[in-house]
């Protein structure tokens, strides 16, 4: 199952911490969260174009 980064960063942006989320949402693992950051980190220094 593949989740938007928005939806990702939407619920961390809520409050919610990495391991509440793994706990509402098991089918996500904490290697996809940590991704989820590291490519909004990517594309808010230039590093890649949005549509990439």
């Amino acid at each position: 199952m593949r989740w938007p980064v928005e939806v990702v960063l939407d619920l961390l942006g809520s409050g919610m911490t990495i391991n509440d989320i793994l706990i509402d949402h098991p089918e996500l693992e904490r290697e996809n969260i940590i991704a989820s950051l590291n490519y909004a980190r990517i594309l808010l220094s230039g590093q890649i174009s949005a549509a990439a």
